[in-house]
C-alpha cells in the first residue's frame, strides 16, 4: 500500500469514531470561506480512494475532512462497483456520509442514477426480497452464459424473476448496476433529499480552458432535456441549473408525508428522468450516455421518451457542460468513429473533451476549448475505482455560480 492510502485508510478509520451528523446549515460557516474548489466525477470507490486522492492533492485538513477554505462538487453516483455487494455497499454509505457532514457551501452533492434509484427503482425493496433477487439474477447469468441453445430455459427463467421481482427492471441490472443496494442506502438518500444535500445541477465558472461558465449535471443535457423543461433556447448555465433543481425540490415535496411518515413511495422525476420497470430499465436525464448511433452494434438504447444513449449532436449549442456518468472505457466502444488519437491511446480514466459542430463530433483526451459555436462537455467520470490514486484528476473551478 501506498503512503497516500495508507495515511488515507488511517483517516478513514478514525473517521467511523466520529458521530456522524449530516449538515444542513448553509451560511453558519465559521473561519476562512473556500477560495481552492475542484470537481470530482463519480466516486464510486472505497472512501480509503477517496481520501487518498484528495489528499495527494493536498486538500484534506488534519482530522480527515476537507481544509476549510477547500470547496468540492461531487458528479453524482456513490454507490456501486465491483466488489463484494456488503462491502461495495458500507464503501458508498461511508463516501456520502463524508460528503454530507460538510456545510452545503464547502461541498456540493448532485444526483446521480445510482443515488436515486435507491429512491426510485427500489423504493419498496427490502435487503431480504433484493438478496433473493441478486440470487436468482446470478443463477439466471449462468444459464444465459450457456449460449443460444438455452434460449427457451432463459426466456422461462425471466418471466418467473419479473413475477417473483415485481419492479426490478431487468436481473441484468442487480448485478451490473446496482447490486450493492441495502435500505440504509435508501434511508441515507431519502434524509438527504428532504434536507436539500442532493442537487440536479450547478453552474460554475471553470478554472481551465477559456474560463467559461459551465452547466454541471450528472449525465448532461440535449434538447430533449431543454423542451421538457420549457427551455427549448435557454443557453445560461446558472438559469438551466435553476430550472433542473426546482424540478427536483417538486419532485420531493410531492413524496415528503410518505417519507416523514415512514411509508414507502418512489421518488418520480419523470419525464425527464424515468426510473425502470418490470422488464424495462430507466432512462432519460440520469441515465444517458453520449453515443454514435451508427457505430457497430447500436442497436438498442435509443427509446425516444426516455432514452438511455444520446447523440452527441442533440447537446445544446453554446452550453458548455460538465458531466460525470460516462467514463473513457465506455465512451471509446459508445464514441466509436468519433474517437480522436488523444482519446485512443488510453483505455481509462482521464478528463476528456467532447464536442460537436453541425455533423462533425470529436472526442479527444484532456480539456480542451470549446468555441461558443459549438456544443460541448467535459466528460469528468474518471473511473475512480480502477484508476491508482496519484493518476486521478480533479477539475478545477474558478468559482461557484448560485
Amino acid at each position: 500500500m501506498n503512503r497516500g492510502l495508507t495515511r488515507a485508510a488511517s483517516l478513514a478509520a478514525e473517521l467511523e469514531a466520529v458521530p456522524w451528523q449530516p449538515r444542513q446549515d448553509a451560511g453558519a460557516r465559521e473561519g476562512p470561506r473556500p477560495r481552492i474548489r475542484f470537481a470530482i466525477g463519480d466516486p464510486q470507490a472505497s472512501l480509503e480512494k477517496l481520501l487518498a486522492i484528495l489528499d495527494l492533492n493536498g486538500l484534506l485538513g488534519r482530522e480527515g475532512f476537507l481544509a476549510e477554505d477547500v470547496s468540492l462538487l461531487s458528479a453524482g453516483d456513490h454507490f456501486d462497483f465491483p466488489g463484494d455487494p456488503a462491502t461495495v455497499g458500507r464503501e458508498g454509505l461511508r463516501i456520502l456520509r463524508w460528503l454530507a457532514e460538510h456545510p452545503p457551501e464547502q461541498v456540493i452533492i448532485l444526483a446521480g442514477n445510482h443515488d436515486l434509484c435507491r429512491v426510485m427503482e427500489f423504493a419498496a425493496e427490502t435487503d431480504g426480497r433484493f438478496a433473493a433477487a441478486r440470487a436468482v439474477a446470478a443463477e439466471i447469468a449462468l444459464v444465459k452464459s450457456a449460449g443460444p441453445q438455452k434460449r427457451t430455459e432463459l426466456d422461462a427463467a425471466r418471466r418467473r424473476f419479473h413475477s417473483d421481482f415485481p419492479g426490478i427492471p431487468t436481473p441484468e441490472v442487480v448485478l451490473r448496476d446496482f447490486l450493492s443496494f441495502s435500505e440504509s442506502q435508501r434511508s441515507l438518500v431519502q434524509r438527504l433529499l428532504l434536507g436539500g444535500r442532493f442537487a440536479l445541477a450547478h453552474a460554475a465558472r471553470l478554472g481551465v480552458g477559456e474560463g467559461r461558465d459551465a452547466l454541471v449535471t450528472h449525465a448532461g443535457v440535449t434538447g430533449r432535456e431543454l423542451s421538457l423543461l420549457g427551455l427549448p433556447d435557454e443557453r445560461d448555465p446558472l438559469t438551466l441549473a435553476r430550472r433542473l433543481n426546482a424540478e427536483l425540490r417538486s419532485a420531493i415535496e410531492r413524496v415528503r408525508p410518505s417519507w416523514e411518515g415512514g411509508a414507502a413511495a418512489a421518488l418520480d422525476l419523470a419525464p425527464l428522468h424515468v426510473a425502470g420497470t418490470t422488464g424495462r430499465e430507466g432512462g432519460g436525464l440520469l441515465y444517458h450516455r453520449p453515443s454514435n448511433p451508427l457505430r457497430p452494434g447500436a442497436s438498442d438504447g435509443w427509446e425516444l421518451d426516455a432514452p438511455r444513449r444520446f447523440d452527441p449532436r442533440e447537446m445544446p449549442r453554446g452550453v458548455l457542460q460538465v458531466c460525470g456518468h460516462s467514463g473513457h472505457k465506455s465512451c471509446l466502444r459508445e464514441l466509436a468513429g468519433w474517437v480522436a488519437p488523444s482519446a485512443a491511446a488510453f483505455e481509462r480514466g482521464g478528463l476528456r473533451t467532447l464536442r460537436t459542430r453541425g455533423n462533425d463530433v470529436i472526442y479527444e483526451a484532456w480539456i480542451t476549448p470549446v468555441p461558443d459555436s459549438e456544443a460541448g462537455a467535459y466528460l469528468i467520470d474518471a473511473e475512480m475505482h480502477w484508476v491508482e490514486a496519484k493518476n486521478y484528476p480533479l477539475l478545477p473551478i474558478s468559482e461557484w455560480i448560485v
